[in-house]
């Protein structure tokens, strides 16, 4: 099953925000993530964070780069294999739409 990429709510320097803007995705659509390895910058009022990788897989793009996204908000998603990959990159806007719902998104 598929480990989701959020945007946390609390920065581990504790300062709090609610809205964060996606500045970098350090890897590509598809490509291989180490848990532990960062795999985006988010960019807040106050600072800018790294967010690292939950988990080891292939990192599946939910939302794009400068987007503006609430906290809590799932942005991605890191699969255990590429056949899960390819079922995910299948996923309609619609269930798409339902997955960022279910990570914070207001629906």
């Amino acid at each position: 099953m598929a480990v989701k990429v959020v945007i946390p709510m609390e920065p581990k320097h504790g300062r709090k925000y609610d809205i964060a803007k996606l500045a970098e995705w350090k890897v590509k659509e598809g490509d291989w993530v180490e848990k532990g390895n960062v795999v985006l910058v988010v960019e807040t009022e106050k600072a800018i964070y790294d967010i690292e990788a939950e988990a080891s897989g292939f990192l599946h793009i939910l939302v794009e780069e400068w987007e503006k996204v609430m906290v809590g908000s799932v942005v991605g998603l890191i699969a255990e294999t590429r056949e899960e990959l390819e079922e995910l990159q299948k996923v309609t806007p619609e269930k798409l739409a339902l997955v960022r719902c279910l990570g914070g998104d207001k629906c």
